[in-house]
């Protein structure tokens, strides 16, 4: 049986994901297809990397990670942001392992709104390492927050913003079944990029107007999407694992609320892997 792993984004609120995927790892379970976008990306290449933990650190600010103090909310997301994709995966002591992530028999996809066509792309890469992390950081670019990416003469965005969490996808490619790692808390609701329209309209509408559409219409494609996903877990072809409690702000800098969003996430995991691993048939 051929199950997939999709992971959900959320910036920092992955670190509940980073948990779960270190319970999983524990367990030396294994996925055919694994697909993740935005901060997701991030969670599948460590996890097709197998290293457990460093997806924990990496989602830390890079002050905490240096035991400094990390005291704004927006103490340079951009620059945070270049460290976390580009020069944390060459760490002299926590360096991304490329060979192994190249060397996997998983397929692994990312998944980035293409701004042309208001849709998503689904990417891999397993040759070329600055391409591989020019997807992941296509797939991270937040609107208002970071500009377009370039891949190949095309312009992207957040993946997010046009399929959140792509379980649809991993039935395309021959999943039986779908295990999601959701970061979506009670109560939670998707950016409503509409009430951000006197920004986002001469932005958009006028270069890449189907995004811009996509962009208005996101938050009740986020709900349609939810709902639809729980109505295929109640028919057994999907498993969702999601928070039970409030995570960390997207950008949180505070050390005790990161950590305890991680911890959730771990316990959440250990708590429920007799299901996964019934789910699975393993």
């Amino acid at each position: 049986m051929k199950v997939g792993l999709v992971l959900e984004g959320g910036s920092r609120k992955c670190l509940f994901s980073a948990g779960v995927l270190d319970a999983i790892m524990e367990e030396n379970i294994k996925f055919s297809y694994v697909a993740g976008v935005s901060g997701g990306a991030h969670g599948a290449l460590n996890f097709l990397s197998a290293q457990k933990g460093r997806l924990h650190k990496l989602l830390y600010p890079s002050k905490a990670r240096e035991g400094k103090r990390a005291h704004r909310v927006f103490d340079g997301i951009r620059k945070e942001f270049h460290i976390m994709t580009y020069e944390y995966s060459y760490d002299k002591k926590d360096p991304f392992d490329f060979k192994k992530f190249f060397d996997s028999d998983i397929e692994c996809e990312i998944g980035m709104t293409c701004a042309e066509s208001g849709k998503i792309e689904f990417h891999s890469e397993k040759n070329d390492e600055k391409r591989l992390l020019d997807l992941v950081g296509a797939s991270c670019s937040l609107p208002l927050l970071f500009p377009l990416a370039r891949v190949n003469g095309k312009h992207y965005a957040d993946g997010c913003i046009s399929d959140s969490i792509p379980y649809d996808r991993a039935f395309e490619k021959n999943c039986d079944k779908v295990f999601v790692i959701s970061t979506k808390v009670p109560g939670d609701q998707a950016t409503d990029f509409s009430k951000y329209k006197v920004i986002l309209l001469p932005l958009y509408k006028k270069r890449f107007p189907k995004y811009y559409e996509l962009l208005m219409a996101r938050y009740k494609i986020y709900k349609a999407q939810f709902a639809e996903m729980e109505k295929l877990q109640s028919e057994g072809k999907v498993l969702i694992f999601k928070p039970e409690i409030p995570l960390c702000d997207l950008f949180e800098t505070k050390v005790p609320r990161l950590e305890s969003s991680y911890r959730h996430g771990y316990e959440y995991a250990k708590k429920r892997m007799g299901e996964l691993k019934k789910f699975m048939e393993v």
